[in-house]
């Protein structure tokens, strides 16, 4: 049990400290300010960044810019949902840390 306890720890501990970096870097690039979490995946933590400007055509924009950035991989199209669409891109970082990005645009401005 001790030995999944402090696996469990460890790996939040490399979500804290990967976000602590992007967070770092985002400031010194002076990156879109978006929303970060970190929640509990299947197979830990996961870093979650969600776009979330005001403006949906700054949403994408702030999307594309760290999709760059992560070098995340984006489901084609997004996820339809009524007249918007759900941009998502996933990458797991060289840290083992999963890092998902997420942003609500409207679908006729894709």
């Amino acid at each position: 049990m001790s030995n999944v306890l402090d696996e469990r720890r460890g790996s939040q501990q490399r979500a804290y400290t990967t976000l602590g970096r992007l967070l770092a870097r985002a400031d010194a690039e002076h990156l879109p300010a978006i929303s970060w979490t970190i929640t509990d995946g299947c197979s830990g933590p996961t870093l979650v960044g969600e776009c979330v400007a005001t403006d949906p055509v700054q949403r994408q924009d702030d999307f594309e810019v760290w999709r760059r950035v992560l070098d995340a991989e984006a489901w084609p199209g997004g996820l339809r949902r009524g007249v918007g669409v759900h941009l998502h891109a996933s990458v797991t970082g060289e840290d083992g840390v999963s890092i998902s990005l997420g942003a609500d645009v409207l679908a006729e401005g894709m």
